[in-house]
């Protein structure tokens, strides 16, 4: 996956897009590879921490099949 940099105050937005229609989407947000307090919706604010790496994981679910994504990583400058 390819790294973005962003900065503190940024609002990232997981990728909703390309999911067949009525898939179920569920979010995970990860601060260097740990679930984090809030981090359960489609997008998530950058908090200050240089150098710190956040990604979203979406599940997705339809007619009980469960896939998952991953998104590139974003880096705090």
């Amino acid at each position: 996956m390819s790294t973005v940099y962003v900065t503190a105050g940024t609002i990232l937005g997981a990728n909703k897009y390309g999911w067949p229609t009525g898939t179920k989407l569920e979010y995970r947000w990860f601060r260097n590879g740990e679930v984090f307090a809030g981090g359960w919706h489609d997008t998530t604010k950058v908090w200050p921490g240089k150098g710190d790496k956040y990604v979203v994981r979406v599940k997705g679910t339809l007619n009980g099949q469960v896939s998952y994504r991953f998104s590139r990583t974003y880096t705090v400058r």
